[in-house]
């Protein structure tokens, strides 16, 4: 292997990759040049793109960017990200979007970075995950990862969408026979109104009362809540308070997503679940826990069929992820992952020698588990 990837040399993946993937993709090779060939067929074809890159720790990457060792660690690793996230934001589909892992070493200048590439005006939020006891040192504890979310074009990026299931609500002002529920608002008031969306329209109260205005559902959707007693006009007789949806204990509720995620496994539970599926303990440090990407992939509101995409695949947490999500919702989602054959420690007597070997044996495993398809390619030099 050379100790550069010139923009010269006669690169392929063996076998080739169809632009119309109908199964999962796992690449063996240092991801630059991969995602420079992918780029060929999956220009503006990514839906959703996660990854966790090596953090900027001071260690000496393993890359093989001809600049990494000839400038300060802070500049290099800004070049080494920056080179490989503008490919990113060019595979992505424009109402795609993608997540960024990160820790608080790099999080100010990766956002700052980010910003340059993507746009300021396309940042979503950066969404914190709550891993465990988290990193101590003398003056704190720090409890939360970060993972910057881009949309490659905002405008077009559908809005983001939580399930809920709620069991706090302790009263039934108008005694449903369902029990007891708490009201939500299902409109927007008059002055915030857009007397030209599709969604502007009028309904009446039991009292005659007539309500104009911009509505979060269609004028379909409210006829079925009207019919199902699930829109509140306030107490009788008056009937004259806001429309308002009721919502029921144990009903679920779409939300706008917290970027507070506390909701998935700690980093100990990850790396127990690996180490069980893997026959041996300690053999990737701090995995991803699984439900940790099935989350973000589900708070996208993107259809069942989308192109998932890793290419600091690491432990190959995101396949299992996507796997898993098509067996519950009998969805078709497919994954490209990429990784490089790191060598995981050169001391150790495991039988994984590369980090590519852990996620390919990972893959393997889930693949037979869910039913998966999964074209294996490798990265070479012509």
């Amino acid at each position: 292997m050379p100790e550069k990837y010139d923009e010269a040399l006669d690169l392929k993946l063996v076998p080739c990759v169809d632009a119309k993937i109908k199964q999962h993709v796992f690449i063996e090779g240092d991801n630059y040049p991969v995602l420079k060939i992918l780029e060929r067929d999956f220009n503006s074809k990514i839906d959703f793109i996660y990854i966790d890159p090596p953090y900027n720790t001071g260690n000496a990457f393993t890359y093989e960017d001809d600049f990494s060792l000839k400038k300060d660690r802070h500049s290099a690793w800004l070049s080494f990200m920056s080179r490989r996230l503008k490919l990113a934001k060019e595979l992505l589909k424009d109402d795609g979007c993608i997540f960024i892992a990160i820790d608080q070493s790099e999080l100010y200048v990766l956002k700052l970075l980010c910003d340059s590439i993507f746009g300021e005006d396309n940042f979503v939020n950066d969404f914190m995950w709550l891993h465990g006891k988290g990193k101590k040192d003398t003056w704190s504890r720090t409890l939360q990862q970060h993972t910057l979310c881009y949309g490659k074009n905002k405008k077009l990026l559908k809005p983001f969408v939580e399930i809920e299931y709620s069991d706090w609500a302790k009263t039934n002002a108008d005694g449903d026979e369902r029990g007891n529920w708490f009201s939500g608002s299902i409109s927007f008031s008059e002055t915030r109104s857009n007397p030209n969306h599709r969604n502007y329209y009028s309904i009446k109260s039991p009292s005659g009362k007539v309500w104009t205005r911009q509505w979060m559902v269609s004028e379909e959707e409210m006829q079925a809540l009207l019919k199902e007693n699930k829109i509140f006009f306030g107490k009788a007789p008056e009937y004259s308070g806001v429309p308002r949806v009721k919502i029921f204990n144990n009903e679920p509720t779409e939300v706008i997503p917290k970027n507070i995620i506390n909701c998935v496994d700690s980093t100990r539970k990850a790396q127990k679940h690996l180490d069980d599926l893997l026959e041996e303990k300690a053999v990737f440090d701090n995995p991803k826990p699984v439900d940790l990407i099935s989350h973000l992939i589900s708070i996208v509101n993107k259809p069942k069929d989308i192109i998932v995409m890793d290419f600091f695949a690491g432990s190959g947490t995101t396949f299992e992820a996507v796997a898993e999500m098509n067996s519950k919702d009998n969805g078709c989602r497919k994954c490209i992952l990429v990784q490089k054959p790191e060598v995981v420690n050169k001391d150790s007597d495991s039988k994984y020698g590369l980090i590519s070997d852990i996620c390919r044996a990972r893959v393997e495993k889930v693949s037979k588990l869910y039913n998966e398809t999964v074209e294996y390619c490798k990265l070479q030099v012509m």
